[in-house]
């Protein structure tokens, strides 16, 4: 398959939050680390998946969906007695430019997720107790690829609105690690 230009637009615009978010986040090679890791990107992804949940499916991308972690990472959070806080409303993409944008964030993160899943293995998290969102996102790696076909082909493409749609969420996803951050800290100190 031909490299698609527009994934690779999508990651040169969006470089800088994806770097600061992996920074942010840090490797998982704690038990902590893992805690808060889960607790932020259950907020973040529920937020997201719930915006999600209101958009009306364009023709463009019948057959075609993303991967849902809430549910698992709900179970996830159960396994550890962990909670998340949920973050204000993400607002749902508004046009097909902007929910490719979105979509590019939430299924690109599938692209990490095999690596975090060796991280966490480490600690014991697994498929069946503490990682069931990592092992449903590392399971199906053949629907990146379906996406980026899908956004290649995009019949409406606007490059500034997807960028933006992208950009949105990875603060988006940014504030969730400081908003849960900022908890611990008020319930530590």
């Amino acid at each position: 398959m031909a490299q698609s230009s527009r994934r690779f637009f999508l990651r040169n615009r969006t470089h800088h939050e994806h770097t600061e978010l992996d920074q942010l986040i840090g490797p998982l090679t704690s038990e902590p680390a893992y805690r808060r890791y889960l607790k932020s990107l259950a907020a973040f992804r529920i937020g997201a998946e719930q915006a999600m949940s209101t958009v009306r499916w364009p023709e463009s991308l019948s057959g075609w969906a993303p991967v849902s972690l809430s549910v698992m990472m709900q179970a996830d959070l159960l396994d550890l007695q962990e909670t998340h806080r949920p973050m204000p409303a993400f607002p749902p993409p508004a046009s097909l430019p902007a929910l490719l944008g979105v979509l590019y964030v939430l299924e690109g993160s599938s692209l990490g997720a095999r690596f975090l899943a060796r991280q966490v293995s480490a600690l014991g998290y697994t498929q069946d107790f503490g990682a069931r969102h990592l092992a449903i996102q590392t399971a199906s790696p053949d629907n990146w690829q379906h996406f980026l076909r899908l956004l290649e082909s995009a019949p409406e493409w606007d490059a500034d609105v997807a960028a933006g749609a992208a950009h949105s969420l990875f603060r988006y996803a940014i504030d969730a690690v400081r908003h849960t951050d900022r908890l611990t800290e008020t319930s530590h100190g």
